[in-house]
């Protein structure tokens, strides 16, 4: 076959003008894991400054950052696809997230189980743990349980909840498209004002009913971290503030519109810290807040061109593994916890000097550990979905087909093979294997 060179050049260039145009969702999803890294590192310090431990409290909203983003890619993957059947979104969210969450919940079983062995001596499995427990971690369904939420993998609660939202993103995506831009944010006002509604039925109401027959304990609030924050309920209004920022993206961002974001930072770091005016409902007001100001970041990522500098290049990387960090971190703290506590903690009495040593060893081994748990069963997982896919569709729908003016239809794919060769799938192809 004879190629048009200059065709080729063309689309190669856009191939990977692709790439670098989402890149801005690397760094996002870098900001979350390295915020949620630094909250779980000053949990065992317990010199620390009231500041400092205010600001490195609020890295734990990371997780609504890590929504923002998801919300946004699930949007722009949906708008280029065009895909008539859900099957496939569904199969592809499936294996991104299920391999490497089936490999966590195996991780900290026999993580515990030898930890739990070494403190009692003998063989033995954690009290916790039940059959019915790991089969709802199994099936995606420990979110809705209060005493299981996030037991069997640390921080699973996150996992549990974002299936939640992919159950019912394909929904929420036709309306988007089905409304204007203006109604489908009276839309989610109303899915707000909902989410409150059913946090109060439940906080005010039925606990207490619960209470008084003697088949619930104490009354679960919104005030920190809990079930009911946790819960899908009060976490959906973070991802609909993201599908509304993907609506906004590459519109410019004005310095108001910044100092807006950092106001919102301001007050929700502040309710999320000062305990003394506890409303019951604070974790409600904080994650719109901070959601708010996050897609106000991400709208603003999404208008610059990111510089090629070694920072650029570190938090794209960081980002394109933060699943995996966020699956291994809690388990690697656990170790560097253990091993400080017998030997620099000694020597090292300065909270903050601990915080520092805490989260460097944990930032660097955490991302090496995940680089291989990406690259030996986060990737591979993502492929054999893809394979999947391509087994049970038609072989009409298997790719788009394209001619590239060159007088022949082959596939996009098969042309950047020709063009580029493995570099092509290891580079522009990314933005498709990495999306959750």
């Amino acid at each position: 076959m004879i190629y048009n060179k200059h065709v080729e050049t063309v689309q190669a260039k856009n191939s990977l003008s692709s790439v670098k145009k989402y890149q801005y969702i690397d760094i996002l999803r870098a900001l979350a894991i390295l915020g949620v890294l630094a909250a779980h590192s000053f949990h065992h310090i317990t010199t620390l400054s009231p500041v400092t431990v205010a600001i490195f409290d609020y890295g734990q909203l990371g997780v609504q950052l890590f929504f923002i983003a998801s919300a946004i890619t699930l949007c722009l993957s949906a708008s280029e696809r065009k895909e008539t059947s859900q099957i496939n979104f569904y199969i592809r969210r499936f294996f991104r997230v299920a391999p490497l969450y089936y490999f966590g919940i195996l991780l900290y079983f026999f993580w515990r189980f030898a930890y739990t062995s070494y403190l009692q001596g003998e063989p033995s499995i954690h009290q916790d743990y039940t059959l019915m427990r790991v089969l709802e971690n199994i099936f995606f369904m420990h979110g809705f349980d209060p005493s299981n939420f996030h037991f069997v993998v640390p921080g699973g609660w996150t996992i549990a909840t974002e299936m939640a939202f992919y159950a019912i993103f394909p929904l929420l995506f036709l309306l988007l498209e089905k409304m204007n831009l203006y109604a489908f944010i009276k839309f989610s006002i109303a899915i707000a004002v909902l989410s409150f509604y059913i946090q109060y039925v439940g906080i005010e109401i039925i606990q207490p009913i619960l209470i008084g027959k003697g088949i619930w304990e104490s009354v679960i609030t919104n005030d920190g971290f809990g079930f009911i924050y946790a819960s899908i309920i009060n976490q959906i209004n973070v991802f609909m503030i993201g599908i509304i920022a993907f609506k906004f993206l590459h519109k410019k961002i004005t310095t108001s519109h910044l100092l807006i974001a950092m106001v919102l930072i301001f007050i929700s770091c502040l309710i999320l810290n000062d305990r003394s005016y506890d409303t019951g409902y604070d974790g409600f007001f904080y994650t719109i807040m901070s959601s708010i100001a996050f897609a106000i970041l991400a709208i603003k990522l999404s208008t610059i061109s990111l510089p090629e500098n070694i920072i650029s290049k570190v938090l794209v990387e960081v980002g394109r593994n933060s699943f995996s960090m966020y699956i291994v971190h809690f388990l690697i703290l656990d170790v560097l916890e253990f091993v400080f506590m017998h030997s620099i903690y000694k020597v090292v009495d300065i909270g903050e000097l601990r915080l520092v040593l805490v989260l460097i060893s944990l930032t660097v081994l955490t991302f090496y550990a995940a680089r291989q748990t990406n690259k030996y069963i986060e990737k591979p997982g993502i492929k054999f979905g893809k394979h999947f896919i391509q087994y049970i569709e038609k072989p009409g729908e298997k790719e788009k087909e394209y001619d590239g003016g060159l007088g022949q239809p082959y596939s996009q794919r098969k042309w950047a093979e020709n063009y580029y060769g493995e570099q092509f799938n290891n580079t522009v192809l990314k933005k498709d294997d990495e999306q959750i």
